[in-house]
């Protein structure tokens, strides 16, 4: 009987579970390959949430894959997909690996296709991520454009797809590189924490290349799938985050979602000019083994405790 996705990806879990050895990787890396080219085969086109959330999965395991393949690297100075996750390769892992998981378990369409053995609930509560100044400034920023450009696009599709559709896609793209660009310049914790959020192959890069697909061939299905993943994901961002001062994003995320624009605004988010890297882990902190351990299950990002033995999922 041939292996299907399914099969693939839960050898995968229980090869990581085990340590992403130097014997593992290859082994690991041709499961996870052959997740992605059979939900590829499965769903070629975006036509609603269902299909939207398994082409995160299929741009996420690009993430995990190349992680994989740099387990056993030098923990400073190798490049996964451009950036440096210093020490924090294995967290990279274990978080992708059950954030699409959890993708597959909140999604009844996507595990008809895909529907991997979900994992243990986390032991401790959740600990949300304390952002720097410059951390801070991009996230608030970004929450407003991930509600902000959706609002356009769907101005846009109620008028029949008349518009300035090529000035939006414009605004949409500027916003989907500066996201990339952020978080890539970040580097260490988080990016190895929040790429599969920020970045092109990310939840929130995925979504906007399906937003500017479904405006330019004038795609509904795909436009309000695109619209309601931003949203979603720049609440789930809000909510396992902390501001440089300790407060909340709540109250941006309720302002985002208020402020009603047209096609004719919106500010797609801009680097902060002073980034500031990411800040440096307590010394105490151990470093990122490739032994992943049992990812816990999370609601598609909650943040998870610092279980060093294992790398449980990590948010400060």
């Amino acid at each position: 009987m041939a292996l299907t996705a399914t099969d693939l990806y839960n050898d995968a879990t229980t090869r990581e579970i085990g340590g992403v050895g130097p014997d593992q990787v290859n082994l690991i890396v041709s499961d996870l390959i052959g997740v992605q080219q059979m939900l590829s085969a499965a769903v070629p086109q975006i036509n609603n949430l269902t299909d939207l959330h398994t082409q995160v999965i299929i741009n996420q395991l690009n993430e995990e894959i190349a992680s994989v393949e740099n387990a056993n690297s030098p923990t400073t100075g190798t490049l996964t997909l451009g950036t440096d996750l210093g020490q924090f390769v294995g967290r990279s892992i274990n978080d992708i690996h059950r954030d699409i998981i959890d993708i597959a378990q909140g999604d009844a369409g996507v595990q008809a296709l895909f529907n991997p053995t979900p994992l243990p609930d986390l032991n401790t509560p959740p600990a949300p991520f304390h952002d720097n100044a410059a951390q801070t400034a991009f996230i608030t920023q970004w929450i407003q454009d991930s509600n902000h450009l959706g609002q356009m696009a769907t101005t846009i599709e109620n008028n029949g797809f008349t518009g300035d559709i090529a000035g939006l896609v414009q605004q949409i793209q500027t916003f989907s590189d500066n996201s990339n660009a952020f978080d890539q310049s970040q580097g260490g914790l988080w990016s190895a924490r929040f790429w599969n959020e920020f970045r092109t192959d990310g939840t929130s890069g995925t979504a906007a290349s399906a937003l500017i697909e479904g405006l330019q061939t004038h795609n509904a299905g795909e436009v309000n799938a695109a619209v309601e993943q931003l949203a979603a994901n720049s609440a789930d961002v809000a909510s396992n985050n902390l501001m440089a001062d300790g407060g909340s994003y709540a109250d941006v995320v309720v302002a985002a979602q208020a402020t009603a624009v047209t096609s004719a605004g919106g500010h797609p988010a801009t680097p902060p000019a002073a980034t500031q890297p990411a800040a440096t882990p307590p010394a105490a902190t151990p470093p990122a083994a490739a032994d992943v351990g049992p990812p816990a299950h999370d609601t598609h990002h909650s943040a998870g405790a610092d279980l060093a033995l294992h790398l449980h999922h990590m948010w400060g």
